[in-house]
């Protein structure tokens, strides 16, 4: 009886576990639909609004469509929505709206022109930073989101080593030592 017990409850957790990844296969099929409509929704709106020829909306677009990658992963030299590096991030995202940027971020900086100080900085600019060893090395790119030219300070989308694409702030003491310099991307 023993015997049969133990087959019946070993069928029974092979049975349950097939349920199991059952159900994790739908979910994941469910979540991938779910990203692709979000894409594809931001997709739709940037290329209405390439009609108008409007470069504020355009740049609006750009940042939203940025948006929709927060929480993704930071992954070293990758491009891609299953995880970004820094410039992976800033040029998978550029390349979306017609822009060519090269793909490091020690190159990007001469992907545009020259932005020379913080309070001519606009969102849609790319911001450089040192990286992790403070010199004069770019080492780090983001995609400015808000500019407060009162206080000298900005915002910015970007792939971070530690948060994977997330939201900083100029002024967090990480990036405030490290700024570099802006530019503002070119077709």
């Amino acid at each position: 009886m023993h015997m049969k017990l133990t087959k019946s409850l070993h069928r029974t957790l092979a049975i349950a576990a097939i349920v199991a990844m059952s159900m994790l296969a739908a979910a994941s099929v469910q979540a991938q639909e779910l990203i692709q409509r979000k894409h594809g929704s931001i997709m739709e709106q940037i290329e209405q609004s390439a009609l108008h020829n409007d470069p504020d909306a355009e740049i609006r677009e750009l940042l939203d469509y940025a948006s929709t990658f927060k929480g993704t992963r930071y992954r070293s030299g990758s491009s891609s929505p299953k995880g970004f590096d820094c410039s992976g991030f800033t040029s998978y995202v550029f390349s979306k709206f017609g822009y060519s940027l090269t793909r490091s971020s020690r190159s990007q900086i001469n992907d545009g022109e020259p932005v020379t100080e913080k309070k001519q900085l606009k969102p849609g600019d790319l911001v450089f930073f040192n990286g992790r060893a403070v010199g004069k090395r770019i080492g780090h790119v983001g995609i400015v989101t808000e500019v407060d030219t009162a206080k000298g300070q900005f915002k910015f989308i970007h792939a971070s080593n530690s948060r994977g694409v997330t939201v900083s702030n100029s002024d967090e003491a990480y990036y405030k030592r490290r700024y570099v310099g802006a530019c503002r991307p070119t077709k």
